[in-house]
């Protein structure tokens, strides 16, 4: 190129003589003609064209005249294109790339469709601006052309595969081909009938149903038609009698080839003829024909293929008539099918048992009903059969047209290329066998918390007599030391009060779990205890975690211990803060809940549902199994004790609740509490009772304890009260002096003792003196029943380990006559 350039007239030109071209116009000229692959370089405000040798090809016919013209004459074909991407670059200095893109060009008297990979880059000016643009491009014509095809054959033979029948092949090829108007713009097949004498329109795309090109039938030999066909005919091109105007190209098609459908594998009868349009933007060149030739065989293989089927179909029809009376009465599903699985031929138990009809699972096999956890040992069991195994109680699940499943329990056996098979539905027994391991693993499950717990409540309830003992003894230290000594000594007494206190939460935490906690069950409005925690509860959610609190109209309040209840819910917060350390959302709902479907319907209307959910890390099927034992936790050696669910569990359980957990990947945990429903309350709540502050009048109290120190320390507490103390090691004790004519204003006495219990001895107490006040003790939870407004002023319950102050409160409260806040 560098001597034509040298040669050309460029004083014609605004470049001017070739002399005075400016330093940043030589510099890139010379870096493009140097360069190997194609290089056109855009000069001046009209785009004059300047290119290398390996640019040269792609003008075709226009080269040499394109050198140094506008690129609006060069290009005038493809300007429209070109300019406004042109403008825009030297307007925005900024390249364009371009890959497979579409240029029809008109380069060998024809428009041709054409693509190229090009990066179009501005050319700077020494002021900074634009002055020309560099122009790289490959051609990839060739490259897209036969990518398109070779993704039309694929997609059509894969697409075509399973077709039952050659019109079922023909529809499928009509849909594809349809969309192949590029290298198609129309096409038409014909297939010979049985004589071969004339042959039937079997598929039709891009042209309309009454064009004269399209016949529906052609007899063959015929030369006076549109399209002459002949057996043993090889390919033919020929020209259209009148020019067509077919989509996608604004050019008019004017030729056609006609290919013959040739038997394959060698065989050679003729099954029927391809007619194909050509493009009028493409040269039927060796690839464009070599496409044609692949397309004809690929159709015709399909053809031959599909026909067999049918075929086979067909005597399997044949066969099995004589069977019919046996299938149409068996509930077993009883089917034919071909190798690769698809069903020849089914019985009415098919429909019965999964809804389908028969229409819409012949031809097909059973892979689009399989449940996805079973095509995999489907998939292996199929093959097995087509390399000859019988198959004996292989179980799957099959979709219902309802969208439920179907166990099916199958015997299979191969016989010259057919299977028949034999399926038993086992849904039931699979569903009996499915609540039999579900009922033994809950027992399983309630029979170790139950043990667990029996274990954890004894332990713990011998640890809160220690507890009192050690509490009500730090109180007296405390209180009976001089001044002087209490300064000296106050640290180690508040470090021992502290422990003292921890040790009693961890075992009210035990307690809990074991469902032996002490519990004052009362009506609760959810409603208000909610709105009264909100603030609480969002502070241990912390600032990333968005809550939100939903509560429902609800018809009736719950009977829970509203202390414990808020405790669980913070426990349930921290736990779902802790499953979201980069935040998230965390909803607590109050609601009525609908009965379940395996739960009867008045458990539902027994309860109100509260729910914890949060969208954080879910737990994998080993962590819930374990998840509401004591001591059970996932955290890292020393943080956390491991006791915060299982406290809720033996909270709402002992409350005569149900609890609930779930979890899963991507939705996160929630915990669901069903708590007993109680009476309608308004929406106003009872105040407080506050403390007693008046001073003791020298009541006589008696208390009953087995544990010697926890006996000794609380008539010691009580006679420094000012009372007058009374004491007892167990109910026959207790008996005898309540028997007696000492007067005795307040009955204070440990539930557990042995032999006649404290409830017991109680109930004994109020015969012998009615309207005695009874204040009970326990280290766990022995229920007590305190029914009627007369009996909630005379008795109340105070829970081990207590101070010297809740000590005082509940025998003053009781002695003024207030009882217990309700």
């Amino acid at each position: 190129m560098a001597p034509l350039i040298r040669a050309h007239d460029w004083s014609a030109t605004p470049l001017g003589p070739l002399e005075g071209w400016s330093g940043p116009l030589k510099s890139i000229l010379g870096v493009g003609l140097n360069a190997r692959f194609p290089v056109c370089i855009y000069w001046g405000r009209d785009y004059h064209l300047l290119y290398n040798d390996a640019y040269s090809a792609i003008p075709g016919d226009k080269h040499p005249a394109a050198l140094g013209r506008p690129a609006r004459e060069a290009w005038s074909d493809i300007w429209d294109t070109l300019e406004p991407m042109f403008d825009g670059i030297m307007q925005t200095g900024i390249a364009v790339h371009t890959e497979d893109g579409l240029l029809p060009m008109q380069r060998f008297g024809y428009v041709e469709e054409c693509y190229f990979n090009y990066n179009v880059s501005p050319i700077f000016g020494p002021d900074g601006r634009p002055v020309g643009l560099f122009n790289t491009v490959i051609e990839t014509t060739a490259q897209v052309l036969e990518n398109r095809r070779v993704r039309l054959l694929s997609d059509l033979r894969s697409s075509t595969r399973n077709a039952a029948s050659p019109d079922e092949t023909c529809q499928i090829a009509q849909t594809m081909l349809a969309m192949a108007g590029a290298d198609l713009p129309f096409c038409l097949l014909y297939r010979l009938d049985g004589d071969g004498r004339s042959a039937r329109l079997a598929m039709r795309c891009g042209l309309e149903a009454d064009s004269p090109l399209a016949p529906a039938t052609i007899a063959t030999g015929d030369t006076e038609g549109p399209w002459a066909l002949s057996i043993g005919m090889p390919a033919r091109d020929c020209t259209l009698a009148t020019a067509l105007p077919l989509a996608p190209w604004p050019e008019a098609v004017t030729r056609a080839r006609i290919l013959p459908l040739l038997e394959p594998q060698g065989e050679a009868g003729t099954l029927g003829f391809l007619v194909c349009g050509i493009s009028p933007r493409l040269q039927l060149d060796e690839r464009y024909s070599a496409f044609l030739d692949d397309l004809a065989g690929s159709l015709a293989n399909d053809l031959q293929r599909s026909a067999r089927h049918a075929e086979e179909a067909q005597r399997l029809h044949l066969r099995t008539l004589e069977r019919d009376r046996i299938w149409n009465l068996s509930q077993d599903l009883l089917c034919v099918a071909d190798q690769q699985g698809r069903l020849l031929s089914i019985n009415p138990a098919w429909t019965a048992t999964l809804g389908w009809s028969e229409e819409e699972l012949l031809g097909r096999t059973t892979h689009w009903l399989e449940h996805p956890d079973d095509i995999p040992g489907t998939d292996q069991t199929r093959q097995a059969l087509a390399e000859g195994q019988r198959i004996w109680r292989f179980e799957n699940r099959l979709r219902h047209r309802d969208g439920s499943y179907r166990w099916l329990s199958w015997s299979a056996t191969p016989e010259n290329d057919i299977q028949y098979g034999n399926g038993h539905d086992i849904t039931e027994e699979k569903r009996t066998v499915e609540v039999l391991q579900r009922t033994e693993e809950a027992l399983r499950n309630a029979q170790r918390m139950e043990a667990v717990g029996q274990l954890t409540g004894g332990i713990a309830h011998d640890f809160n007599n220690l507890l009192a003992g050690i509490r009500v003894g730090l109180d007296l230290i405390r209180r009976r030391l001089p001044d002087e000594a209490r300064r000296d000594l106050e640290r180690f007494i508040d470090a021992a009060t502290d422990s003292a206190e921890r040790g009693a939460a961890l075992t009210h935490n035990l307690l809990s779990f074991a469902r032996r906690q002490a519990l004052d069950i009362q009506p609760v409005r959810l409603e208000t205890l909610l709105a009264a925690h909100r603030q609480r509860l969002a502070e241990r959610a912390g600032p990333a975690v968005e809550l939100e609190l939903q509560v429902e109209e609800l018809p009736a309040s719950v009977l829970c211990d509203a202390e414990q209840l808020r405790k669980a819910l913070e426990h349930l917060v921290d736990n779902a803060r802790e499953a979201m350390p980069d935040g998230g959302r965390l909803l607590i709902r109050a609601s009525a809940p609908e009965a379940a479907p395996e739960e009867a319907e008045d458990a539902a209307a027994g309860h109100l549902l509260l729910e914890v959910r949060d969208t954080g890390r879910a737990m994998d099927e080993r962590v819930l199994s374990h998840a509401f034992e004591p001591f059970f936790t996932t955290k890292p050696l020393g943080q956390g004790s491991g006791l915060g669910l299982s406290m809720v569990y033996g909270f709402v359980k002992q409350t005569g609740g149900q609890i609930r957990l779930q979890s899963s990947v991507g939705q996160g945990t929630c915990v669901s509490l069903l708590l007993p429903r109680g009476p309608v309350l308004s929406e106003h709540t009872q105040n407080p009772i506050e403390p007693s502050t008046a001073a003791p009048s020298r009541e006589t109290v008696l208390v009953v304890e087995d544990a010697d120190v926890v006996r000794m320390l609380t008539v010691e507490v009580l006679d420094e009260l000012g009372y007058q103390v009374l004491e007892a090691c167990d109910g026959q004790q207790a008996l005898a002096i309540l028997r007696s004519d000492t007067e005795i204003d307040l009955l204070l006495t440990d539930i557990g003792l042995p032999g006649m219990n404290g409830q017991e001895l109680a109930a004994v107490a109020r015969e012998l003196r009615p309207g005695l006040r009874v204040l009970f003790a326990t280290g766990y939870a022995e229920i007590v029943s305190i029914d009627g407004s007369e009996l909630a002023t005379q008795m109340d319950m105070i829970a081990k380990p207590f101070s010297i102050d809740e000590l005082r409160d509940k025998v003053a409260s009781l002695l003024e006559g207030r009882g217990k806040a309700r």
